[in-house]
C-alpha cells in the first residue's frame, strides 16, 4: 500500500508541476497606452454692431440711436466671466469745438446667448457721457456662471439730450465697446 501511496503522490506532485506552468491561451500580456488631449482656448472679442448714420437736431432735441448687434463671442473654452463696457468721446466739430450734451444714456436690450452662461444687462439708462461721466468705460452687459464658449448679441438705444445752448456745426463721437 505504501507503493500505490508513493506512486499516487508522486503522479500528483507531477500533475500539479504541470499545471502550474501551462499558461491558459487568453492571458497575453498588457501595455497600457494614455492619450491625452489639449483644448485650445481662443479670444474674448467684442463687435460694436451697426448704428444709424446720424440725426439733425434743434438745440434742446433729443437724439435715439438704435445700436443692433453689438455681439461678445468668447472662445476661451472656460469659466471666467467677462464684462461689456461702453465709452463715449465727447462730440466735436472741426468748428466750433466740444459740444458737451446735457445727457447721453445707452439702454442696452437683454442679450440672446448661445452656450452657457447667465448675462446681466445694465438695469437701466447708463450714463455714458456727462459732467462725472467724461472718459469713464460703464459696464453694460456681465456674463456669470460661464462654461465653455459662448455668444452673447443684443441691441441698445444710445439716447443723447442736445443742450439749448448748442452752436449749429456737424459734431462726431465715438462710441466705443470693450469686453474684459
Amino acid at each position: 500500500m505504501r507503493r500505490l501511496t508513493r506512486v499516487s503522490l508522486v503522479m500528483a506532485g507531477s500533475a500539479a508541476l504541470i499545471g502550474s506552468m501551462a499558461l491558459p491561451a487568453s492571458a497575453a500580456p498588457t501595455d497600457p497606452t494614455n492619450l491625452s488631449v489639449e483644448v485650445n482656448g481662443g479670444d474674448l472679442a467684442i463687435d460694436g454692431g451697426t448704428a444709424p448714420a446720424g440725426a439733425t437736431l434743434d438745440p434742446g432735441q433729443m437724439a435715439n440711436f438704435t445700436l443692433t448687434d453689438v455681439t461678445v463671442t468668447d472662445t476661451r473654452a472656460g469659466v471666467e466671466g467677462w464684462t461689456a463696457s461702453v465709452f463715449m468721446s465727447p462730440f466735436e466739430s472741426v468748428s466750433t469745438g466740444t459740444l458737451a450734451p446735457a445727457s447721453a444714456l445707452y439702454t442696452p436690450e437683454l442679450a440672446a446667448l448661445t452656450g452657457t452662461s447667465t448675462v446681466a444687462e445694465a438695469a437701466a439708462g447708463v450714463s455714458v457721457l456727462g459732467a462725472t461721466d467724461v472718459g469713464t468705460a460703464v459696464a453694460v452687459q456681465t456674463a456669470t456662471g460661464v462654461t465653455g464658449n459662448n455668444t452673447a448679441i443684443w441691441g441698445a438705444v444710445l439716447a443723447i439730450e442736445v443742450p439749448a445752448q448748442a452752436l449749429a456745426d456737424t459734431y462726431t463721437a465715438t462710441l466705443t465697446h470693450s469686453v474684459l
